[in-house]
């Protein structure tokens, strides 16, 4: 009987993970260690310890590393290789991702790569060119969000970060052949140069690489109306929309500020915009799961499928410094019988599944592109 690795993820992002000593002690230095561009996704601060930042199930799964000090699943090095196990039983090995070179790098005006850019996973360079978000100063922040706590507790990244280093950055980090596409994000803005700054740095990147178009996406505060055509014209492949909550109340309930600024009604109609200029499967929706029922977020699902959005579904977790940090998600077969029936709807929808801007290999927080790859690979349709 095979092993049921997309199983095994959904337990470690809702129960968290621990790691022996002796398994951590080339994180950092050989392997890919957490910076902390965005968010903290662990359930507890670990400000003096070096963290994986995700690892591997023996399929090629990655998996995000989220600390539970007190998690039943446990890392441990035995005979030199790493083995997952919980509590005393043994379920299969793992492996950390090794450290990107440019992680050991400056740019030409002296700043550390590795506080300019990270890569998610295997194969995702993300940018984060704001670490703030304006709903903060007025208390009005999504519910489950610690961007603001985590910057203040890590320091580990540039707050600024010059445009032309973001470009020397992308440059070397694609010639060391292990970018595939980019992520570039920040936190909400409250004025319109955000349009401005993202376009600039898209630009930026297309003349250090040489590249026509950046495979990879774009994930700004909502785009609208004329934005999403300087974004597509800026030379970015795809955009992305942080809609976080599909169900209407309890987006306006758990998003207080974002609600303001951009209705679920306005979510919509800019996410049905953006897909005729950017094409189908070119528009990715982020929904945080595990915050609203299974039924209205399969109706998300449905109706962002049917319009051409691609989903990526992030499994929520308890953040220390947000305002939810304590409180429990549902339950690792929960999102399991949840994220399988999503995967239906998006084959059964025709919409457009490519690997070219996200994929699997880069989402160890979520399991659709992981669910969606197996019903693929065997003949699911």
């Amino acid at each position: 009987m095979s092993t049921d690795y997309i199983k095994i993820k959904a337990e470690l992002l809702v129960e968290g993970v621990r790691a022996s000593n002796q398994a951590l002690r080339d994180v950092g230095s050989k392997f890919k260690e957490q910076n902390h561009g965005l968010f903290g996704w662990d359930f507890e601060n670990h400000i003096d310890t070096a963290l994986p930042d995700d690892f591997l199930l023996p399929d090629g799964t990655v998996v995000q590393f989220r600390l539970n000090s007190r998690s039943k699943y446990n890392i441990q090095e035995t005979s030199g290789e790493l083995q997952l196990f919980c509590l005393e039983d043994k379920i299969c090995g793992v492996q950390w991702i090794n450290r990107p070179k440019f992680y050991s790098r400056k740019t030409s005006s002296g700043d550390e790569m590795i506080k300019i850019g990270q890569i998610g996973g295997e194969d995702c360079l993300f940018f984060c060119y704001q670490n703030y978000c304006s709903h903060f100063s007025s208390e009005e922040q999504c519910l489950f969000c610690n961007l603001v706590s985590t910057s203040q507790a890590y320091n580990s990244v540039l707050k600024k970060k010059d445009i032309e280093s973001i470009g020397e950055v992308a440059k070397v980090a694609w010639d060391e052949g292990m970018v595939n596409h980019i992520l570039l994000t920040g936190g909400c803005f409250s004025s319109q140069k955000e349009t401005e700054l993202v376009t600039d740095i898209v630009k930026t990147i297309r003349k250090h690489t040489g590249l026509e178009r950046i495979p990879g996406t774009v994930l700004p505060s909502p785009a609208k109306n004329d934005d999403i055509i300087k974004y597509y014209d800026s030379g970015i492949k795809a955009i992305g929309y942080s809609m976080e909550i599909w169900d209407e109340k309890l987006y306006n309930a758990i998003c207080p500020g974002k609600s303001k600024t951009t209705s679920h009604k306005e979510f919509l109609v800019q996410i049905e915009k953006a897909v005729k200029i950017f094409g189908n499967g070119n528009v990715f929706c982020v929904l945080v799961m595990g915050l609203e029922p299974s039924d209205t977020f399969l109706n998300g699902i449905k109706t962002l499928s049917e319009i051409g959005a691609s989903i990526v579904p992030f499994v929520w977790s308890p953040n220390p410094g947000s305002k939810l940090a304590g409180h429990r998600a549902p339950s690792a077969e929960w999102y399991i019988n949840t994220i399988y029936k999503a995967a239906e709807i998006v084959i059964k929808s025709g919409a457009s599944i490519s690997d070219e801007n996200h994929c699997y290999r880069c989402d160890g927080n979520s399991l659709l592109h992981d669910v969606l790859r197996n019903q693929l690979k065997n003949g699911s349709n």
